[in-house]
């Protein structure tokens, strides 16, 4: 699937996300079912259900977890007892004191200024963007859709 094919998705899932959720709910349930909806919207589709991943790290080689995952999976950022969806972790945007959640960090997801922060990629091997708050990323793609969800849920005080 091509990027902008990809983010269309991406907002076509947030706009079915906000009337399945509805207004008003909670942040977490709300990216719950937008990043569940991106797989099962690909496979709807025909094609295979993309895992979006993210990597962060010296040469994105640290894996930090799936977005498309369902939280009752153990390498989903949504599950909150696995290692990449614990405040706790070493190896999740979660762990504000960790390289990849720090709001320091060069690598952290966080970083309003972060300049090499987690990768999206999926599982086809394609780069999809940026999990950042830094707005001005240039390779900012998909990430773009997913900065609320990081301001009000992830990175929140």
């Amino acid at each position: 699937m091509l990027k902008s094919q990809f983010a269309s998705l991406v907002l076509a899932m947030t706009i079915v996300g906000l009337t399945l959720v509805g207004c008003g709910s909670g942040g977490a349930a709300f990216t719950a079912g937008l990043l569940q909806g991106l797989s099962q919207a690909n496979a709807s589709r025909g094609a295979p259900a993309a895992k979006m991943m993210i990597f962060g790290g010296p040469g994105h080689k640290t894996y930090l977890g799936c977005l498309t995952c369902s939280k009752f999976e153990a390498d989903s950022v949504l599950n909150q007892y696995g290692q990449h969806g614990s405040r706790y972790s070493t190896e999740s945007i979660w762990n504000r004191y960790s390289e990849f959640g720090s709001r320091y960090s060069s690598y952290g997801a966080c970083n309003l200024y972060a300049t090499d922060p987690p990768v999206i990629v999926g599982s086809d091997g394609k780069f999809y963007g940026r999990l950042t708050l830094n707005h001005y990323h240039p390779e900012l793609g998909v990430g773009s859709q997913l900065q609320g969800w990081l301001t009000s849920t992830v990175c929140a005080e």
